[in-house]
């Protein structure tokens, strides 16, 4: 599926960092480019950036029944890419369980939100990819939810995978490492965000933060070979190697 012409894609989290740099990477392919996500003139704004093959759609994807609207609106999805939802830092004995189970409303059943609604429209030869990170297989700072959170994810690609292999389907996860310019709402502030980034960048190989057009180019080698399915692909500059 490198040729995109014709084919709809829908990105959410597409006005900003990873979903963003896909959808610009699906729209240059050829495909119409449906961009969703909390904030309408952000979508706007990132859709005009993109051309013609873009418009935007706003919808929290933790919410059902927006999800659902998103879907009833698209007479057919080729490309399905989930990257909406936030992140939350916290110990787990200081962190109410309610914040933990706030970041898996939108980060993963906001994923099951997108799936269930999309493969009604979904024509076979489809993809799905699933984003989630490397804090299952490696150690994150006070995210000790937030792991248990990337490890459902990609358990749940791998299944999805097997499900919809009849249909053509595929079912692909990315699982980035420390992204720089992702603008992900998180609950730490700037003196956090910069002890989080120098943690990272000492346990990754390459000594560096990542930038969206690096996920965004493993992103689309997972939607254009039609042989890869089942597939968590880090994107870490190393992290889980070591």
């Amino acid at each position: 599926m490198s040729d995109l012409s014709g084919k709809v894609s829908v990105v959410t989290g597409g006005g900003t960092g990873i979903g963003f740099a896909i959808a610009q990477r699906l729209a240059r392919a050829g495909s119409e480019v449906v961009l969703v996500g909390r904030r309408l003139p952000r979508l706007v704004d990132a859709a005009a950036e993109i051309g013609g093959a873009a418009r935007a759609f706003a919808a929290d994807v933790a919410d059902e029944q927006q999800v659902a609207a998103l879907f009833d609106s698209l007479e057919r999805v080729d490309v399905l890419v989930t990257c909406a939802g936030g992140a939350f830092f916290g110990t787990m004995q200081d962190t109410p369980p309610r914040s933990w189970r706030n970041l898996f409303d939108g980060r993963f059943f906001g994923q099951i939100n997108c799936c269930h609604y999309a493969l009604p429209k979904m024509v076979d030869g489809g993809v799905i990819l699933l984003c989630s990170g490397i804090a299952d297989a490696a150690h994150v700072p006070d995210y000790g939810g937030g792991s248990a959170l990337c490890g459902a994810i990609n358990a749940m690609g791998r299944n999805l995978a097997v499900e919809l292999a009849p249909r053509g389907i595929r079912v692909n996860v990315i699982s980035p490492g420390l992204i720089a310019d992702t603008a992900i709402e998180s609950n730490l502030d700037d003196a956090g965000v910069g002890k989080l980034f120098a943690a990272a960048i000492a346990a990754t190989p390459l000594r560096r933060a990542g930038v969206p057009a690096n996920a965004a180019d493993a992103a689309l080698a997972l939607i254009a070979n039609d042989y890869l399915t089942g597939v968590v692909l880090p994107v870490d500059g190393g992290w889980t190697a070591t």
